[in-house]
Parts: C-alpha cells; sequence; structure tokens
C-alpha cells in the first residue's frame, strides 16, 4: 500500500476596506483540490484564514484592512496537524503578500513541510515573467518575485488538480518531479518552469467539492457570497464549465482555463446542487461561470431539472450580453426566470465601441446592450449591469459617456469598476510597454476593484479617480429610485441609503 500524506489545503486573509461590505464565498478550486486528493487516499483538511477571522480586521494602507486569522492562529493551526504538505491557494495578487506569511509560519512550524503555491495569480505572474524574459525592459518583474521565496518549495499553474495529486506522490515516493506538467519550482538555484498542464477534458469525472471540509457555516453566518443581491444566505456557489470563447485584453479567464468552453452535463450540475439541498440545506445558488448562457441547449435542460427544486439563482459573475439576439433571447431568460433565476449579471464594460473594439476587444456592439436589459426585465428579471473605466487609452470625455450610456439602458444597478491590470493580461503589458502606473511599486498589493493602480487621463492622483468613480457610481445606482420606487425598494429595500448602493454593488 503506498503512503498516504497529511495536507492542509489553505486560504489566506482577505484584503478588503474598513467598513466595506467584504465579500466572501468558499473556495471552488481548493475543494476541488481537496475532494481529488481525498478520493485518492490523502488526508485532508480546508482552512480559509479569512473566514475563521473574518471579524478581525489589521489595518494597513488608507481604508484597507487585512481580514483575518492572527499569526498565533495559524501557527497553532498548523501545529495542531502537522502536515507533511501545505497548499496555498491565492486567486488575487492582493492575497500574496499573505500567502507568504502562510509559508513563513509553516516553516517556522517545520522545515520539512513541503509549501505549494497555485491559483490565479501564480499562474499569470509566470505568463508575465515569461513575457519580460522575451521583451526585456519594461517594467515587468524579469524575476519569478513568488518564488524568490525560499518557503514555497513549488507552484502550481493552470488547473491543478491532477498536477497537485502527482506532485504530492512523487513528494511521498521520493521520485523526481522534473517531468510533471504545470509545475514551477527552483533547483539549484535555477528556475524551472514546465509546460502547462492540458485543461480536464472531462469536468463530469471531477468529484464535487469538498465543502464537507470546509465551514460552510461561517460563510453562511455572514451571509456575504457574491450576489449583492442574495435571497438567502445559505448560498451553493457552483461552476457549470471552464474556458470562455472570448479574449478580451483585461481579462485572465481564457489565459487560466483555455479558450475552448468546457461544459458539465447539466445532470452532474443537478446532482450537486441536489447534494447542495439535502447536505447543506441550501436554498440559492450562485453560478460562478463567466459563460453560463453560451451553450443555450445545455442551459436550458439545466433549467427544467433545477426548477423542481425551488431553488433562487442568479448569475453574478456576469453573462456576455449579445451570446442571443431577439426573441430567442427573450426567451431563453424566461425559462431562466420561470426556474428561479432572480437576476442576471450583464457584463457591458464600456459604452464606448471605439474602447470595447480597440482597447477591450470585446466583441460587443453598443446597440446590442439595450435590448438585452430590456428583455431580461421582460422576462421577469432584475438587471445588474458591469462597466470599467481607466482603460489605458481611454479619455476622461469616453468615461463620461459610458456613464451617460449606462444610464440610457434601464438597467437595476450598475457596477463601475476601475481598470485593474492583472497579472498575464495582455492589458497589464501594455500598461508595462508605455509604464502608466501611477506607482509602479504598489502595482500587484493593491489590486482591488476600487483601487486606481494607472493614471488616467482627465485626472491629476489615484484619489481623485476614485472619487470621481464613487460619485458616478451613486449616481447610477439613485437613478431606480427615481424611474421606479416600487421596483427599487424590491431590489435595495425600502430603507436603502447612498452607502448601500454602493456596497451592494
Amino acid at each position: 500500500m503506498s503512503k498516504k500524506a497529511n495536507i492542509i489545503l489553505i486560504s489566506p486573509n482577505l484584503k478588503g476596506f474598513s467598513g466595506g461590505i467584504n465579500r466572501i464565498v468558499p473556495g471552488l478550486g481548493i475543494g476541488y483540490l481537496a475532494a481529488v486528493l481525498r478520493q485518492a487516499g490523502h488526508n485532508v483538511h480546508v482552512r480559509d484564514t479569512a473566514v475563521e477571522g473574518y471579524k478581525h480586521e489589521i489595518p494597513l494602507e488608507g481604508k484597507i484592512v487585512l481580514i483575518g486569522e492572527s499569526d498565533d492562529l495559524i501557527r497553532n493551526y498548523i501545529a495542531d496537524i502537522r502536515p507533511d504538505i501545505i497548499g496555498i491557494s491565492a486567486l488575487f495578487s492582493n492575497l500574496m503578500a499573505h500567502a507568504h506569511t502562510i509559508a513563513r509560519i509553516a516553516k517556522e512550524v517545520d522545515p520539512n513541510i513541503k509549501v505549494i503555491i497555485g491559483g490565479n495569480h501564480i499562474s499569470n505572474a509566470v505568463r508575465d515573467y515569461l513575457f519580460a524574459c522575451k521583451y526585456p525592459g519594461l517594467g515587468l518583474p524579469e524575476d519569478l518575485v513568488d518564488m524568490l521565496d525560499k518557503n514555497i518549495d513549488y507552484a502550481i499553474r493552470g488547473e491543478g488538480e491532477a498536477q497537485l495529486l502527482n506532485l504530492v506522490d512523487c513528494l511521498l515516493q521520493g521520485r523526481s518531479v522534473e517531468g510533471i506538467e504545470g509545475i514551477v519550482f527552483r533547483r539549484n538555484g535555477q528556475l524551472q518552469i514546465n509546460e502547462q498542464a492540458k485543461p480536464v477534458a472531462d469536468l463530469d469525472k471531477l468529484p464535487f467539492p469538498a465543502r464537507d471540509l470546509m465551514n460552510l457555516e461561517a460563510y453562511f453566518k455572514i451571509g456575504l457570497f457574491h450576489s449583492g443581491k442574495a435571497r438567502s444566505k445559505r448560498v451553493l456557489n457552483v461552476m457549470t464549465s471552464r474556458g470562455c470563447p472570448e479574449r478580451c485584453t483585461f481579462c485572465t479567464t481564457p489565459l487560466m482555463w483555455g479558450q475552448k468552453l468546457r461544459v458539465r452535463n447539466p445532470k452532474n450540475v443537478f446532482q450537486e446542487i441536489k447534494e447542495g439541498i439535502d447536505k447543506y440545506r441550501i436554498s440559492e445558488v450562485q453560478f460562478e461561470d463567466d459563460t453560463l448562457t453560451a451553450n443555450r441547449k445545455n442551459l436550458l435542460e439545466l433549467c427544467e431539472l433545477i426548477e423542481p427544486l425551488a431553488v433562487t439563482w442568479c448569475t453574478p459573475n456576469g453573462i456576455k450580453v449579445n451570446y442571443h439576439h431577439g426573441n430567442r433571447q427573450y426567451e431563453m431568460f424566461k425559462r431562466m426566470a420561470d426556474s428561479g433565476c432572480y437576476q442576471v449579471t450583464l457584463a457591458c464594460e464600456s459604452g464606448v465601441q471605439r474602447v470595447l473594439d480597440d482597447i477591450a476587444q470585446k466583441k460587443l456592439k453598443i446597440e446590442q446592450i439595450a435590448p438585452a436589459v430590456e428583455n431580461a426585465k421582460k422576462a421577469g428579471l432584475l438587471v445588474h449591469t458591469f462597466w470599467i473605466v481607466g482603460y489605458p487609452g481611454e479619455t476622461r470625455e469616453e468615461m463620461e459617456k459610458t456613464v451617460e450610456f449606462a444610464a440610457s439602458i434601464g438597467a437595476d444597478s450598475y457596477t463601475l469598476s476601475i481598470l485593474c491590470p492583472l497579472p498575464g493580461t495582455p492589458i497589464r503589458h501594455l500598461i508595462a510597454r508605455k509604464n502608466l502606473y501611477w506607482n509602479r511599486k504598489s502595482i500587484d498589493r493593491d489590486i482591488i476593484y476600487r483601487n486606481s493602480l494607472i493614471r488616467v487621463d482627465g485626472f491629476d492622483s489615484p484619489g481623485e479617480f476614485e472619487a470621481w468613480v464613487e460619485d458616478k457610481t451613486l449616481y447610477l445606482n439613485r437613478l431606480l429610485r427615481q424611474r421606479n420606487a416600487e421596483r427599487f425598494d424590491a431590489h435595495y429595500g425600502r430603507d436603502a441609503n447612498d452607502g448601500t448602493l454602493i456596497k451592494q454593488t
């Protein structure tokens, strides 16, 4: 019988805003990894230090705080379990500082613990590093900074289920790791980056995320899931697919998950939701896909399956506006509403065609946006919309036009985000080439969607632009009250104030 490992999979403390609504959801990536490792017989523990210490805030700079457990509590947790391996998952770049803290603590507890990092950040930081090697002098790091930390032994980029399992087996058996696809490590001081592994071909073969290893009741108690308008505190977050056929310059999804859309069988998704109801008494589902409506046939079959379950659901991560049109689109939205969907989020991004075409490279015509909003509302859905301002090369006049256009389409609510130069993205490489940062040193540390990190036309400082965005966010989200007070009360609540209008979006 082969040796089995004692493994902790851990998610770092959360960066958020003091006094803000800092959303927190169970990590699906960690859930899948834990399920695969446990299926192979390993002893697996899952820890989200942010949810465990959610009421504990450490002030950082300005309004930013670090939310989660203290170093001592994390140290005690690791010492109690005495793992062979710790896997740290960092979805966002601003989590990496605390990921390094956890790695340090782990080695202080026991220098023999192997520490592995994974997630979206490291996957795309590798992409930045390789780009910088090919085009030096652009201001991107010309070393993979996270792997300079001697407390981190390995990194995994891309989808990690098979790669982590393979790496764990090699470490236990003393075999060479050099041939494992998707891993990054240093050998005799030299960085080795193996080819990224192929994505999981058949998502239905993956076990459901190991939610029983998570402290779900803590998430339920906090009740701040992805959607600002959740109808329940007992929410199940689910992904029905991986990959995205689009290639927007600001987005990491096709870089991390590939451009080929891989979809799960609707019956497989139904079984996961049914398990959530039976085991955890969930009453709402939030689909985290970027492309839930891309495969219309699968979506309609899923609606048919989940309607008898009587759960509410929504699409808080956004769906593309123009995959379907006219009556065909309305019928899709109507079927979604009949099956329990209460809100769709439409990813609009800009109200200026030049910005969509030349900067964001999003395949969307602005004249397709208003009809989609109308079709969704006619079908009985609340409509939230995503917008971005502060693109490199975007003028202040174009930003004002985006706000004006957004106001004209009749959506119920709006998220107006500041462009974030996410690692690995073409837009980040453009910003590096043109040196458009306000302050290059803070670029990854402060990536939060309400922070301005790159210079913006017509504004003299990050604070000035951030204040402008907050003012425009309030303006847009007050419109519904003026146009339809009854619908506003249904969407925000009768006692909503200006703070609510920003925090819920």
